[in-house]
C-alpha cells in the first residue's frame, strides 16, 4: 500500500513540473487515501500546487471548483493555518467577508505569530465595520445633540423609523421616549447583527431590526407608517451616503403626512481656501511637472464613483489660509418631500460667488455643514470653530483650478447636486488622472529632488565601464521618475511599472514630451505579474520600492525585486535606494484611540464589548505629522527591510504615561554615503502606520518597555508591546 501511495507522489510531482496543476492535485488525494501517514511529509508540497490550480481557476473566474479544492484539502489537514488563511482570502476576494473574518480569526487562534492572517483580519475588519464609525460613535457632540433632539421630539404616541441604523444608537435613544414601535433599517448584515447584540445587551427587546435598506420596503413590511423619521446618513459633502434617495423613499412609502424628520433641514457652505500641503495631495505640483517637462498639464488625483471632493480635517492644517468668507450654498428641509425631491432631481448648478477678503490664488473649495436637528438643536462640521462636531470632516473639492484672486475680486465655483451626490461642474479646461499612489510619489518634493541630483552620481558611477547609451534601467517606484531622467540621458530601455491605466496613460505624455521613443520602454501595469516577466534580461540600475502608499511593506513587491536584485542585475550595477530602515516609537495617542476603539461613555449605553469586536491591531494610511500623540520614548531603529527577522527589541521609556501604540515610518538611503530621507514628513510619498496595544501598556519613566518584532517568512511583520514586570 505505501509503495501505491508513493507512486502516486511521483505521479503528482511530475504532472506538476509540467503545470498540470489538476491532475497533480488528484494524484495527492489518491496518495492521501492510501497512506494518510505520509500527509505531513508532503503538506508544503501539496498546498502549492493547490495554490497554483486555485489560481488558474480564479483566472476564469471559477469560484465554485476553488472553494471545493478547499473543502477537500481542509478534510486532510484540518486546522491547518495556512489553509485556513487562504481560503479566507478566496472568500474575501469574493465578496463573502463575513465569512472570511470567521476563517482568519480560526486561524488567528491556533497560531497568533502568524503575520499574514492577522493582517488579512484587519482588513476584513475594516471593511465590515469602516473605521470612520468609530469616530461618529465616540463623537459625544453629535451624540449628546441627536439625543436631545430625539427626546424633544419622540412621545409615547409615536411611531419611530431609523434609517440606516448602524449599531442602533439612535434607535437606543429613541427607546428611552418609550414610543409605541421602533424600526430600524439597516443593509448590512454585519451591522444589523451588531445592532442585534447591543439592543439585547441594552435590554432594548422593543427595537425591531430589520435587515435590508429602507429603500426596498413598503409600509407591509414594517407594518404600518411611521410618525418620527431617524437617520445620520451623511458625510463631509451632506448627500454621499445617499440621504436624500433615502428620505425621498421613505416619505414617499414609509411615513405619515406628518411626521417628523431628525434632521429637520441643512445648510452647506463653500469657501475658498489657500492651502499647498492640501493641494499637494490632490494635484501635481508645479516643480515636479518642470522635472518631467509637462508644465501645462493639469494633473488631478483619479477620482473613484463620481466623487469630487475628499474628507480631510483642515483645521488641522496650520498653513491654510481662508481666501473668501463662507458663502451658503443651499438649504434643504428634510421635512418637504418635494424640497428633498428637488434636491435629488435638480439639474440646474448651484453657483457659489466667492469673494475674496486679501489677495491671493485659491487653489480648492472647501464645504461644510448645519445640521439644524430640530430648530433649536443644531450641530456644525465648521472647522473655523471649537466646538464643532467631529463625527465628520469637511469636503475638499480639490478639481478646482488654481486661480489668482485680488481682494474684493469675486469668482464663481458651481455645483451640482442631480443623482443625491454633491459635485463640482466640471471646468473646460481637460483634467488628466493620476492614482493617489502615483501623485503621492511625484509630490514628494524632497524625494524628488533627492531622485533628481542622484543622476549625475549613478551616470559618473555606471560611466566607467559602460557607454550610457547601452544602460538598461528597472524603475519599479511607483513613477519612474529616475528612469524617465536616465532616458533623457539616452539610456538604451527602462522597464517600469505603474498602479493603473491612468498612470500609463500619464506616462505615455510624460515620454512624448521628452522625446523619449516608447518603442523602448517596457510598462508593465497593476499587479498581474511576477520576475518571470525579466526573463533573462539583465539591468545597470534597478531603482526599486517596496513600501506600499498605506505606510506597511509590500512583501510581493519585495520578494520580486530580491529576486532582481540576485539574478538580473549586471555585476557592477546598481541596486537603489541602498537601504530601507523601519523606524518606530512609543505613543500615547488619543485620536488612534478615537479611531480604533469606542468608549461606552461617549455613546452613554453598554456597546463597547460588542463594537470593538472590530478595533484592529494596525492602523495605516497615517499622517503623523497631523496626528494627535505624545510622544513616550525615543525614535529606534526596527529593522533593515532588507533583513527581517523576528526579535525582542528593548526601548526605554522617556515619560510616564499610557502606551497605546508603536508609530512606524520609513529612512530611505538612495545612494551610499547620502544622508537619509525619513518618510516623517508632510507630503511624503507614503503614508506611516502604527501598531496598537491591546489593552494600553502602562509605562514609567525609565521602564524598559519589550517590543516583540514578529516576521513572516515573506517578510510580514508586526509589532506587540510588552513591559516586564516589575
Amino acid at each position: 500500500m505505501a509503495d501505491v501511495a508513493y507512486n502516486y507522489i511521483i505521479l503528482a510531482q511530475q504532472l506538476a513540473t509540467n503545470n498540470s496543476f489538476k491532475r497533480a492535485f488528484d494524484m495527492y488525494l489518491c496518495a492521501f487515501e492510501k497512506q494518510p501517514r505520509i500527509k505531513k511529509k508532503f503538506e508544503i508540497e501539496f498546498r502549492a500546487v493547490l495554490s497554483r490550480m486555485n489560481e488558474e481557476l480564479a483566472a476564469i473566474d471559477n469560484k465554485a471548483d476553488i472553494f471545493v479544492n478547499f473543502e477537500k484539502a481542509i478534510k486532510l489537514f484540518p486546522g491547518n493555518v495556512d489553509l485556513l488563511n487562504d481560503i479566507g482570502r478566496y472568500l474575501y476576494r469574493y465578496g463573502y467577508f463575513s465569512e472570511a473574518l470567521c476563517h482568519f480569526e480560526k486561524a488567528l487562534n491556533i497560531d497568533n505569530s502568524f503575520v499574514s492572517i492577522e493582517k488579512n483580519l484587519n482588513n476584513a475588519k475594516s471593511f465590515l465595520f469602516p473605521r470612520c464609525k468609530f469616530r461618529i460613535l465616540n463623537d459625544k457632540v453629535r451624540n449628546d445633540a441627536y439625543r436631545q433632539a430625539i427626546r424633544s421630539c419622540v412621545t409615547n404616541r409615536d411611531s419611530v423609523l431609523d434609517i440606516d441604523t448602524g449599531t442602533g444608537l439612535l434607535a437606543l435613544y429613541a427607546n428611552e421616549c418609550n414610543p409605541i414601535v421602533i424600526t430600524a433599517c439597516e443593509s448590512s448584515t454585519t451591522m444589523a447583527r451588531l445592532a442585534e447584540c447591543v439592543m439585547e445587551e441594552n435590554n432594548a427587546h422593543e427595537v425591531v431590526i430589520i435587515n435590508k435598506p429602507s429603500v426596498v420596503l413598503n409600509f407591509s413590511d414594517i407594518y404600518g407608517t411611521r410618525s418620527v423619521l431617524l437617520t445620520d446618513t451623511i458625510d463631509a459633502g451632506l448627500f454621499g451616503e445617499y440621504i436624500l434617495q433615502s428620505i425621498c423613499h421613505a416619505w414617499e412609502n414609509l411615513l405619515q403626512e406628518n411626521t417628523r424628520v431628525i434632521p429637520g433641514r441643512a445648510e452647506y457652505f463653500v469657501t475658498a481656501i489657500s492651502c499647498e500641503e492640501l493641494n499637494r495631495k490632490y494635484k501635481l505640483c508645479l516643480s515636479t511637472k518642470d522635472v518631467l517637462n509637462v508644465s501645462n498639464m493639469n494633473v488631478h488625483t483619479t477620482t473613484y464613483f463620481g466623487e469630487t471632493y475628499y474628507g480631510e480635517d483642515v483645521d488641522l492644517y496650520d498653513n491654510l489660509t481662508y481666501m473668501t468668507e463662507p458663502q451658503s450654498l443651499f438649504t434643504i428641509d428634510f421635512n418637504n418631500y418635494h424640497d428633498v425631491c428637488e434636491k435629488l432631481y435638480r439639474q440646474e448648478p448651484y453657483t457659489a460667488r466667492l469673494t475674496a477678503n486679501q489677495d491671493g490664488e485659491m487653489n480648492m473649495v472647501v464645504g461644510w455643514f448645519n445640521l439644524y436637528l430640530t430648530d433649536e438643536i443644531v450641530i456644525t462640521t465648521d472647522p473655523r470653530l471649537e466646538y464643532k462636531a467631529n463625527a465628520w470632516p469637511q469636503a475638499v473639492f480639490f478639481d478646482v483650478l488654481p486661480k489668482k484672486l485680488r481682494k474684493d475680486q469675486t469668482a464663481n465655483v458651481s455645483f451640482l447636486t442631480y443623482g443625491g451626490r454633491l459635485t463640482t461642474l466640471p471646468d473646460s479646461t481637460k483634467i488628466t488622472r493620476i492614482s493617489p499612489e502615483t501623485l503621492a510619489f511625484l509630490n514628494d518634493i524632497d524625494y524628488m529632488e533627492m531622485i533628481r541630483k542622484s543622476i549625475a552620481t549613478v551616470c559618473i558611477h555606471l560611466g566607467q565601464t559602460v557607454n550610457i547609451s547601452d544602460v538598461d534601467i528597472a524603475d519599479l517606484s511607483p513613477f519612474p521618475v529616475f528612469g524617465v531622467l536616465m532616458m533623457k540621458r539616452q539610456a538604451k530601455s527602462l522597464t517600469c511599472h505603474v498602479k493603473m491605466a491612468d498612470d500609463k496613460a500619464f506616462l505615455l505624455d510624460v515620454l512624448q514630451a521628452n522625446g523619449i521613443p516608447a518603442h523602448k520602454v517596457n510598462i508593465l501595469v497593476a499587479d498581474n505579474w511576477s520576475h518571470d516577466v525579466f526573463k533573462e534580461k539583465k539591468f545597470h540600475v534597478i531603482f526599486s520600492n517596496i513600501i506600499e502608499f498605506n505606510g506597511d511593506i509590500d512583501v510581493r513587491r519585495k520578494r520580486i525585486i530580491h529576486h532582481l536584485n540576485h539574478a538580473h542585475l549586471v555585476e557592477g550595477g546598481l541596486f537603489l535606494p541602498r537601504s530601507v530602515t523601519i523606524m518606530g516609537q512609543l505613543v500615547s495617542s488619543k485620536w488612534l484611540e478615537t479611531n480604533n476603539r469606542v468608549s461606552d461613555d461617549n455613546v452613554d449605553y453598554r456597546m463597547a464589548r460588542h463594537v470593538n469586536r472590530y478595533q484592529v491591531s494596525q492602523a495605516v494610511y497615517l499622517d503623523i505629522t497631523r496626528m494627535d500623540y505624545e510622544a513616550l520614548s525615543e525614535e529606534f531603529v526596527i529593522s533593515c527591510c532588507e533583513s527581517m527577522q523576528s526579535d525582542v527589541i528593548n526601548v526605554t521609556a522617556t515619560q510616564d504615561g499610557e502606551c497605546n501604540a508603536v508609530l512606524c515610518w520609513y529612512k530611505v538611503q538612495l545612494i551610499e554615503g547620502w544622508d537619509d530621507i525619513s518618510t516623517k514628513r508632510s507630503n511624503s510619498f507614503v503614508e506611516s502606520m502604527a501598531y496598537l496595544a491591546s489593552p494600553n501598556v502602562k509605562v514609567f519613566r525609565d521602564d524598559q518597555v519589550n517590543v516583540l518584532k514578529c516576521v513572516d517568512p515573506d517578510g510580514s511583520f508586526k509589532l506587540v508591546l510588552d513591559i516586564e514586570p516589575y
